[in-house]
Order: C-alpha cells, then structure tokens, then sequence
C-alpha cells in the first residue's frame, strides 16, 4: 500500500486551479490511439519533511513515516507545506547560487548519501542512515524535500468512449519507459528501491481501462473525494521495494498505481476494489489501520491474532483461494495476515461477489464496511448497494488460469467463486494460457 509524492494532476489548457492538496496540471496531447511520443504531464510537487543528516539546515521537521508490513509505506502528511509555483530554496541552504545552479553546480552540488534519479531526472534520492534505509527525495533546483516519492511523468488517457469520463479524468499513463523510486544498491539486496515500473502498452491499457471503468463508475465522485483518491498511475511491471505488486496505493498522495499487465479480469476487478479500501482505512485511521480495532475484533475467533503483513504471503500462491480459509471468520488464507488485508478482502468481495460472504462472521463484517462507508458518503446506501448487486451479476467470468506442477506445468482454469476446475478454457472466459 504505499508512498508517494504529493501534488495532482489535470487536463491542460485550463487555467490552473486549486484542489484537494495540490495544483493541477497536465498538458492533453497523446494521439487518440498512440502512446509513443506523449507529452509529460507537469506536476507540482510540494516540500515537507527534512532528513537531518542528508538535507539542507531549514529544510523543514521530520513527519511520520509507517511501513504497513504489506504494500508500501505512508508518510503522515500533517507537516505539508505547500510550494505550488513559488518554489524557493531553503533559507540557509548551501546549495543556493543566487537563486538558480547552473549545469555543473548542480552537478557539485549533490550532497552527501543522495544519489540521480536518472540523467533527466531533477530529482535526487537518500537511503536515510539515521531513519532505517527510508526513502527521501531533495529536488536539485528548487531544493524541494519529500518522503514521499515523486510521480514519474504522466500523460492523460486517450479519449476511449468505452471508459467514462470522470475515471479519464483521474487515470494517466506512465511515459517514462522506466520509473523507480531509488536505483538498485548492488551492494545490498535488502536496500529499498520504491515504487517502480515501467510504461503501459497500448493494448494492455485500453484492455485494463476497459476492465476497470465499470468498476470506477459504480462509486459516487464524493466518496473518492472524501477518502483523498486524487488519481490512478497505469503502469507495467510493478514493484514496491523490489517486491512484484499488481497494484499499490500510495496512501498518504492518494495515487493508487495499477498494473495494466496481463491476468485474469477477476483479478483486476477484486485488486481494484481491494486497494481502495486500504485508502479508505488510512482515511479513516491515518497510521494506525494496522492497530487494533475492537468492534473487528468481535467477529474473529476469541485469541486469534494476525500476521505479520500480507507481503509475507505473496509467495503463498492459494492464499487467495477461499478453500484456503482456516476458519468461518476469514475468507481466505491471505486475510490472516493482517487486519488491514482481512477489511480489503471483505471490501472485495462486497464489491464483486456477495455470494461467497456466506458465514456469520463474513456477513458482520461485511456490515461492519458498509456502515462505514456510509458514513463516509451518505450516498452509499441500500439502494446504491442495489445496484452494485445488479452490476455484479452482469460479470459472470471468474475464472483464473492455473498451471499444475504434478503435469509439467499443463494449464487449468479454476473459478474463484465456485471453485470449479477444467482443464479446457471455458467458453465464457477471457483468461487464457
């Protein structure tokens, strides 16, 4: 779940305008069918939190920074102050050269621990020694700090009549071939890399996009509004810290990275709605989605306790089945591992599949989201949830592709919700070998 910069981005050739906790701008150029030579999209950035030993004198206070033992990271946005187009460096700082570095200064002027981005990057990176190996960024211009990693550069979607708009007007493409947050320290395999990918291909985005708008649509614009979802990064090959993802939220930015990559439908939709609710956790409980929640607590077996986070079960291949659940309370093996897991799950399949919350438990925890979504967003009532219902019975393909070691490796379709398994492709799927 996440880390990232702060800032957001919109459609050029507007004026610009002020929203959420960032301006917004982005220059509309991609061809309606090409994403070769895109125009980037030129987002503000924001300076907050100062690493001690690694930046300038005046750089600002240390904020909180969590690692969630699953997805990604949070930085506690409380200290944020906002650059926007005013973008002076640091009082004190050494890096100054009458308010403008030249080529070779800023060259000179890296400090020590940080390291290029890239040789078109204007961004440098830290693994700060005094705070564990995190990640903090110092812009070489305009001296900039954050501990939440920058965006790469971003193009708008092209105008598809088949997603809807207010998903295109959140949704952007990577342009860059490749991003990370961090280069890869040879010397220490453990040592943080960030959220990396690389740029989506056409055919794999539209596909996604595709996917996804349904799903996008059936939430009332206030309800992303109210839990900070600002915008959707597509991208391919995702990583967080070298860890393969398909999604990941940067939390405290309210960017949720996709991978537009190949897998099954099912997967995109229930990994979709899965991560928005880790959004809606960190907008209800900032840091602490992770601590104990007793009205939660109540429907788990009495002295259960979680796992250490679910990026220790991402090598648990049949985590996800729901034949992998140990008990009633719990849709799945996954769902163990964290509380934060077990709400996204339920979330999930509120959103997809109703039909497999069959237990007590399930069912009181799945009232449990819904009486807090509601109270987020007043629109997400009985008769909206109605409608999800109508939704989910109009998406019938659940099946995944599997691959059977005991047969050399020979492909099988599994059904996620019925558990129903055949070695020929089923007709009614779009997943395939």
């Amino acid at each position: 779940m996440c880390q990232s910069e702060a800032g957001t981005t919109s459609l050029a050739g507007k004026k610009q305008r002020r929203g959420g906790s960032g301006y917004e701008r982005v220059r509309q150029s991609w061809a309606q069918q090409d994403l070769d030579e895109p125009e980037p999209c030129v987002v503000a950035m924001k300076r907050i939190a100062r690493c001690n030993p690694c930046c300038p004198q005046d750089a600002g206070s240390i904020g909180d920074e969590c690692d969630d033992g699953a997805s990604s990271t949070r930085g506690d946005g409380s200290s944020d102050v906002e650059v926007g187009s005013s973008r002076g460096a640091p009082s004190g700082s050494s890096y100054r050269n009458g308010g403008s570095l030249s080529v070779r200064d800023e060259a000179a002027a890296i400090p020590p621990n940080f390291v290029e981005l890239g040789p078109d990057n204007p961004w440098l990176v830290c693994r700060s020694p005094d705070h564990g190996g995190k990640l903090f960024w110092l812009h070489r211009t305009s001296q900039e700090t954050t501990w939440r990693q920058p965006l790469p550069r971003l193009t708008p979607l092209p105008k598809w009549s088949t997603v809807h708009t207010p998903m295109r007007e959140s949704a952007f493409a990577v342009v860059d071939p490749f991003f990370y947050g961090a280069p890869v320290d040879k010397s220490d395999s453990k040592a943080r890399t960030g959220i990396c990918g690389t740029r989506p291909q056409p055919t794999q985005l539209r596909r996604t996009c595709d996917t996804l708008s349904p799903e996008h649509q059936l939430y009332p614009k206030r309800f992303f509004d109210k839990v900070g979802v600002k915008r959707f990064v597509m991208c391919e090959e995702l990583k967080y810290n070298g860890q393969r993802r398909r999604d990941v939220p940067d939390l405290a930015s309210g960017t949720l990275y996709i991978d537009v990559g190949d897998r099954a439908v099912r997967r995109k939709r229930h990994s979709f709605h899965h991560e928005l609710w880790h959004m809606v956790d960190y907008h209800l409980l900032g840091n602490a989605f992770e601590a104990h929640d007793a009205e939660w607590a109540e429907c788990n077996p009495e002295g259960f306790s979680y796992g250490l986070g679910g990026k220790h079960m991402r090598t648990d291949s049949s985590s996800s089945q729901l034949s992998s659940s140990p008990s009633a309370e719990f849709l799945n093996r996954y769902s163990t591992s964290s509380i934060a897991e077990d709400k996204a799950e339920i979330w999930a399949c509120l959103m997809c599949y109703q039909q497999v919350l069959k237990t007590p438990a399930l069912q009181a925890k799945a009232a449990l989201l819904k009486k807090r979504a509601r109270n987020i967003c007043s629109e997400i009532d009985e008769k909206w949830w109605a409608k999800v219902i109508h939704a989910q019975q109009q998406l019938v393909d659940h099946w995944e592709v599997h691959y059977a070691d005991a047969h050399r490796g020979r492909a099988f379709w599994c059904n996620w919700v019925t558990e129903e398994r055949r070695w020929d492709q089923p007709a009614d799927t779009l997943s395939t070998a």
